[in-house]
């Protein structure tokens, strides 16, 4: 795989997302997963096996597992993997990770639930990689499974992010985040630069660029439905109750109905 975005924030990335508390996630995806899933699970000794999209460090996957769910977890950063599989062993939590694009999964059979957090959708920046991620779930995801994500909504990414400026100075790193907004094209891009210290007080640069683009509801719905998904839901970030204008992330719920059948 090519070096990605989040390879140089691997080592800092849990410190920078502290305010996601990833057992209220974990807690939150299993109630979603209770209310709606199949009975009967394609894990080991009939257990629920959830496949986390662009798990990043796998904080809520190895939550998830702590609940009893089988984990598989992808991502495309190898830096990131490395934090997850750590993390995973320190927790005593057997997960499989996969080194893969998103867009173009292979595993090894099916799974209950995709999961896909962090608005890990807004990533896909064109249509046709969020189309083709989904065309994977007809070979991979068991009829009456579940894909459950979030999206940043066009709040956060034109309002709350904008063309604004942030930084953050920590006491072994210091974060700078240039942000701009297209209405053209709708997409948010975020530029990165990352001084983190190494031993012998001194700094090391890196720089990265991060696109999202919005996705409206209507444009979810849309494309879920063109591949064979039902959306079963769609709520503001943690709660069961309908988004609100000035929501700044919604998860939704989507269903391979029980008889679409191989």
């Amino acid at each position: 795989m090519s070096e990605t975005p989040y390879d140089g924030i691997a080592g800092i990335y849990d410190h920078f997302q502290r305010e996601i508390d990833p057992v209220r996630w974990a807690s939150y995806l299993d109630s979603l997963i209770r209310e709606s899933v199949r009975s009967g699970g394609e894990g080991r000794d009939g257990k629920y096996l959830i496949c986390d999209l662009g798990c990043g460090t796998a904080a809520v996957s190895v939550e998830l597992a702590r609940m009893g769910y089988d984990l598989i977890g992808i991502d495309e950063s190898v830096p990131m993997l490395e934090k997850a599989r750590q993390k995973a062993a320190n927790s005593g939590c057997e997960i499989l990770f996969l080194n893969q694009d998103i867009r173009d999964i292979e595993l090894f059979g099916t799974v209950d639930v995709f999961i896909c957090l962090l608005d890990t959708v807004n990533h896909l920046t064109r249509k046709a990689d969020f189309v083709k991620m989904l065309s994977r779930f007809k070979n991979f995801l068991s009829p009456g499974g579940l894909f459950i994500f979030d999206a940043a909504t066009p709040y956060h990414l034109e309002e709350t992010l904008g063309d604004r400026f942030f930084y953050t100075v920590e006491e072994d790193y210091a974060l700078l985040w240039e942000n701009r907004f297209s209405k053209r094209s709708k997409i948010s891009t975020s530029d990165i630069t990352l001084f983190r210290e190494e031993s012998g007080g001194l700094y090391r640069r890196h720089d990265g660029r991060i696109r999202e683009r919005v996705y409206t509801g209507n444009e979810v719905r849309e494309i879920l439905e063109g591949a064979g998904l039902v959306l079963l839901k769609q709520c503001g970030e943690l709660t069961l109750s309908a988004p609100g204008p000035e929501e700044e992330r919604i998860f939704y719920v989507a269903k391979r109905p029980d008889d679409d059948v191989y």
